[in-house]
């Protein structure tokens, strides 16, 4: 217990460098996705991260001490060599998302070069993100978001310090893309702490018809 708090804190150290270069969400915040296919609500005192415009990446105190994310993928990329249509059914996608975790746990944020220095250079930000081959199996369980049939996968998986991570994904087929939320979030003290603030992100998550011409977002 005392080593995962000492990772926890190196941790907290880690990301506090990245932080100037993010939005930060004074208080709770309407957000539209990309081509207005959904609007999420940003909880008050997060930050948002820099990154792809198919992807939204929010967290309160760093990326490895919670994080929740939305990203959309076309449905003929999501799982290369796998097609995947409205209909597939949740459980399927499901699978396809489990096998996805335990090959690759992906980089969603945009890191500028001068924030690889300082701290991010005696500890790299790769040995506190959870490896992909860590990635164990705990639930998988059907799920409505905003009426939408979906999937809730629920997995532990470890960083290269041994830190236990516990991930919430949701995923669904919506506009003709596959969408992906989840919460992730070190078991020590964090994911249970935030957990009601991801459960509220869900009830306020709402799908809308995608914007098919003269779309900002």
């Amino acid at each position: 217990m005392i080593r995962q708090t000492c990772m926890a804190l190196v941790l907290m150290s880690l990301l506090s460098a990245c932080s100037p270069n993010w939005q930060n969400v004074r208080k709770e915040e309407a957000f539209t996705g990309p081509s207005r296919a959904y609007t999420a609500s940003l909880p008050a005192d997060w930050k948002r991260a820099p990154t792809d415009s198919d992807i939204l990446l929010i967290t309160r105190d760093g990326l490895f001490l919670q994080q929740i994310s939305i990203v959309r993928l076309a449905v003929d990329e999501a799982f290369p060599g796998k097609k995947i249509t409205p209909d597939t059914p949740p459980q399927e996608l499901a699978l396809m998302q489990y096998k996805k975790f335990r090959e690759d746990e992906p980089d969603l944020v945009q890191v500028k070069k001068a924030e690889t220095k300082g701290v991010l250079a005696l500890f790299p930000v790769n040995n506190a993100k959870p490896l992909a081959g860590t990635t164990e199996r705990i639930a998988i369980k059907p799920y409505k978001l905003d009426g939408r049939d979906a999937f809730m996968l629920e997995t532990r998986s470890y960083n290269s310090w041994g830190l236990e991570y516990r991930s919430q994904a949701i995923g669904f087929v919506h506009e003709g893309d596959y969408w992906l939320v989840r919460y992730l979030a070190p078991k020590l003290h964090y994911a249970q702490r935030d957990q009601l603030t991801f459960d509220e992100f869900l009830k306020k998550m709402k799908l809308k018809e995608k914007c098919r011409v003269f779309c900002s977002g």
